[in-house]
Parts: structure tokens; sequence; C-alpha cells
């Protein structure tokens, strides 16, 4: 038994004439009709009731018939999808993301990614950058988003977005009201940071914002993700700095305030490994480190 010959099979019973099924088929009669006795006699049963004057389904023909059309369905359907997946169209892809860059733009990049490529399957999973890199090294994510300085080996990291800094205080902190701070007038204070992990240079773009503002700052290591670190600063834990994008998991009794020039920045980044990897992937990541994405 052949799929030609259930499509065969399929285009006979819709016209219940083999002339008009062969001439919708672009094939003559004759190999038309042998056709169908090699697949009655390959499944063993009777398709057709012929006469001089007309041509019946018989009632394991009418069983039948909506097998082939499913059998042809899912058919198609595994071309079409096997085609999606030559072209980059199809796939899985699976995402780290640290909140930082989800608040950037992330969300609304992967939305239109998942409504030009509707085949693929995305899955998102927030991680902090250190268990981004042993996702990746492990095979366990496809491509992370970070907001940290790597350098790895077997990693390929793109910078995406350069965002300001802003410093992060608690609402009764004598510096709140004014809305603008000099980091410098921090150099007392006591700094929430990110979790220190082993090789993670997550808590980097703080400390290095303090280096540049002239003060080694006293550190206070709380969490892996940004929005802890808003809640310490809350709870009267001490002050933070944070990038600008992240003022949109305020909590209350925090304020982000700008820092005067020189303002820091931190890079965000898009992070894969350096092996080959599906086109899917690489769709993804041209599609959200195209600078001109919002008039897409």
């Amino acid at each position: 038994m052949e799929l030609r010959q259930l499509r065969y099979f399929v285009a006979v019973a819709e016209h219940l004439h083999f002339g008009r099924a062969a001439k919708a088929l672009n094939m003559a009669q004759p190999p038309l009709s042998q056709q169908i006795m090699r697949l009655e006699r390959a499944l063993g049963v009777q398709l057709f009731e012929r006469s001089s004057r007309q041509v019946e389904l018989t009632e394991s023909g009418r069983i039948l018939l909506e097998v082939s059309r499913d059998v042809i369905g899912q058919t198609d359907h595994l071309q079409h999808v096997a085609e999606a997946l030559r072209l980059g169209e199809a796939g899985r892809v699976r995402i780290g993301f640290v909140a930082s860059v989800m608040n950037w733009g992330l969300g609304s990049r992967l939305k239109a990614f998942r409504a030009r490529y509707p085949n693929a399957q995305v899955t998102a999973t927030q991680m902090p950058v250190a268990d981004q890199v042993a996702a990746l090294q492990s095979a366990d994510i496809d491509v992370g988003f970070t907001m940290a300085r790597l350098n790895y080996d077997d990693l390929q990291v793109l910078d995406i977005a350069e965002v300001p800094l802003k410093a992060v205080l608690p609402s009764d902190h004598p510096l709140a009201g004014s809305g603008r701070v000099r980091l410098s007038d921090l150099a007392s204070e006591t700094v929430i940071s990110f979790h220190r992990a082993p090789d993670s240079h997550v808590e980097d773009f703080i400390s290095m914002a303090c280096h540049q503002a002239g003060f080694i700052p006293r550190l206070t290591f709380v969490g892996a993700q940004s929005h802890t670190i808003i809640h310490m600063v809350g709870a009267g834990f001490g002050v933070s700095v944070l990038p600008e994008c992240d003022e949109v998991m305020g909590a209350r009794g925090v304020v982000f305030a700008e820092i005067e020039p020189p303002v820091p920045t931190i890079r965000f980044s898009v992070v894969r490994p350096r092996r080959r990897v599906a086109p899917l992937v690489n769709r993804l990541i041209t599609l959200v480190t195209d600078p001109d994405f919002e008039s897409l």
C-alpha cells in the first residue's frame, strides 16, 4: 500500500466516478482503476461497488475513507512541519532570562517572534546568570538573556542594549526626595547586591559603578534577582543600583533616583553556544538584536 493509492481512493470516493476522478488527478483512467484494485488487494477488502452506470462505496470503503483522509492529513502536516524546520520557521526554542532584560523589552520581542513563527515551541524560564551559563553548557536551554559581562570559550555573547543605572533608595532616605543623586553620596551606605555565585559576573556592574564614583561599596549579597533587591531596599536593609528598566518592578517604600553624570550603564546581552544551533534559534536572535525592532 502506498500513500498515492490512498489519495487515488479518496479522489474516486469524492467523485464516485473513475473518469472524473482521473481528470482531477491529471492521469488516465485505466492506471487509476488498476491502482484502486491493487489497493483493494493490499487491504483485503472491496472499496467500491462498480457497475456500468455508477460507482458506490462499500461499507468497508466508507469506514476506510475517513481513515484515509486522516492519514493523508497527518502526512501533509508532517511534510509541512518538516519543511518549516528546514527553513527555520518551526522547532523548539528554550530561553533563559533575567528579569531586567524582560523589563527592558524582551517580552514584546518574544511576542512578535511567536506571532511570526506560530509553529515555534517557545519556553522561557527566569534564571540567574550563573544558572543560564550552566544550562547553556549542558544544552538545557538554547539561548540566554543576561545583564552580565561573560567570557567563556564555548559561549558567544552579543550585546543587545546599553541601559542607564539608577540608585534604588528607601522612600524615607534623606536623598530620596531629590529624585537625583550623586552616587558618591552613597559611599557610607550598605549596598545590596546580587548573591555571588562561582564564576558569576552579575554583581560586577554594581561594584564597578561605585568604583567609578570613587568608593568601594560595602556590599551585602541577598539574592539572585532584581525584585529581591528592590524589596530588601524597601525593607530598609540598604540601597542599591539597578538598571533603569527595573523601575517597573518598584515596590512600596522604594524610590528609583537618577544618577548625576557620568551615568553608569549596564549592557544586556544574548548568549548562545558557539556550536551550531537550530535555524529557528538564530531567527530569534536576529529579531531580538534588530535595532529597528519597533518599526517592524
